[in-house]
């Protein structure tokens, strides 16, 4: 009797096996198209003679082998049943049986920016294992990037987390992997090479648009939504100096931001009182201008790009910029759910709360009540206010057709509590690092997308 105990896994409870439990053997004795079951389960299933299995988009056909060692609802696979893919052993796997087909997984692609060969040095890749809850989601998990999927071949080239590798260095093992069953993406993939991925996979591809790249589009579409617009700072496309002087008289604080840009990148801040208008650029550099003639002649060569301007709605604190970043995801349960919610503290005198001009980030409830002063209860009400702003807004992006699992939102929360949406991003950072406080929230972060993939594999519990 061939025993690899260490080898074998529980598999999810399926109604339609008639069994509790399956465990599954890699077996050295069966040949690349044999698998084996006792003669109990080979009667629940009917008496096949060939039984299909599934892993990712491989379909393979097996020559069921009966073998009375297996132990009951135990099914063996011979442990090189491809040379065309890379099928790992080594690693945990779910297993169900659905109209008489077994399906092996689940198999997931996170799909990330940049090039192969510098793939594993990405700092998320490298953080990934630390803080992926992956006795959770189990299976194949593979990093691979746009330029690494062919989608005529079905092929993945990439690497795969093996949860057993006790040297960092050793954590991800290339390979050459069939099409997933769900793909995470990161990447700027063309929408060609998305819908060549969904009309051989379904609609398994999530997070494959980019909602932050045209700051103007995204107001003029979310304004369309009477709720979402009362949380949206009123903006209007930059056309000309007549119309920033009559928005800054309005306003008396408003924003000039690239319309195309990310990560503060040419942000200006600008504030008017009775002797003139002072200006604050995303480098922290300050400016004073006595009219509106001097301060057109500074913008003059500035605002060549295209450019939006923008209520300024903010909350400041000892001389430093106070917002929130709330991230929403789907879950194992393809719902929308709140993952957490941080507070981040710009530096003094900067007008940005990214990495370059953030002093520290915070738990989101913590900074309602320390800095914003209100009560437990009331930062609830808060975080939830927040929340349905944000699943308002994923929802309008759902019925344009997106799919989306994985979203960050920018919020302001200005002195009168109200929540204000600055901004809906996917290609969001999490910097997966040990801050005190904040290991639990990036270890959700991380997480959920994979639980919500393994969902969408057919893998939910």
């Amino acid at each position: 009797m061939e025993t690899f105990e260490k080898d074998c896994i529980e598999c999810i409870n399926k109604k339609t096996l008639g069994v509790n439990k399956m465990k599954l053997l890699w077996l050295k004795s069966l040949k690349p198209n044999e698998m084996a079951l006792n003669i109990s389960l080979f009667k629940k299933l009917k008496q096949p003679k060939i039984i299909i299995l599934h892993f990712g988009m491989l379909i393979m056909k097996f020559k069921v082998i009966i073998k009375n060692n297996l132990s009951d609802d135990t099914i063996g696979l011979p442990k090189n049943f491809s040379n065309k893919y890379t099928i790992p052993t080594n690693i945990p796997y779910d297993v169900y049986c659905k109209a008489g087909e077994i399906y092996l997984g689940p198999v997931i692609a996170f799909v990330s920016r940049g090039g192969f060969k510098q793939l594993k040095k990405q700092k998320y890749i490298r953080s990934l294992p630390s803080f992926l809850d992956y006795n959770s989601i189990k299976g194949l998990i593979i990093i691979c990037t746009k330029g690494s999927i062919d989608v005529d071949s079905g092929m993945i080239k990439g690497y795969y987390f093996d949860p057993r590798a006790t040297d960092s260095e050793l954590e991800w093992k290339y390979g050459e992997f069939p099409l997933p069953n769900a793909i995470l993406n990161h990447s700027l993939m063309s929408q060609e090479k998305i819908s060549a991925l969904r009309k051989k996979m379904g609609d398994k591809v999530f997070n494959s648009y980019w909602l932050n790249l045209d700051k103007w589009e995204t107001w003029e579409f979310l304004s369309n939504n009477p709720m979402l617009k009362d949380h949206l700072p009123y903006t209007e496309k930059f056309l000309g100096f007549k119309q920033l002087n009559y928005l800054l008289e309005k306003y008396s604080s408003i924003y000039l931001k690239p319309a195309k840009r990310a990560r503060g990148i040419g942000l200006m801040k600008l504030d008017k009182d009775n002797t003139g208008i002072s200006l604050v650029d995303y480098k922290k550099k300050k400016y004073y201008f006595n009219d509106n003639q001097s301060l057109a002649l500074f913008l003059n060569n500035k605002l060549a790009i295209p450019y939006i301007i923008q209520q300024a709605v903010y909350f400041k604190k000892n001389d430093r910029h106070v917002d929130f970043r709330l991230i929403l995801q789907k879950n194992s349960k393809k719902e929308w759910s709140l993952t957490g919610l941080i507070a981040r503290i710009a530096q003094e005198g900067s007008i940005i709360t990214n990495k370059k001009g953030r002093e520290k980030s915070i738990l989101g409830r913590k900074a309602l009540t320390s800095i914003f002063k209100v009560s437990e209860e009331r930062a609830k009400k808060i975080e939830v206010d927040m929340t349905q702003v944000v699943i308002e807004t994923v929802k309008m992006y759902e019925r344009k057709g997106y799919h989306l699992g994985d979203v960050a939102a920018d919020i302001a929360v200005d002195s009168n509590l109200k929540v204000w949406l600055l901004e809906l991003q996917l290609n969001y950072g999490v910097n997966a690092r040990t801050i005190e406080g904040l290991r639990d929230f990036f270890e959700k972060v991380i997480s959920v997308p994979f639980k919500y993939a393994k969902a969408l594999a057919g893998f939910e519990k």
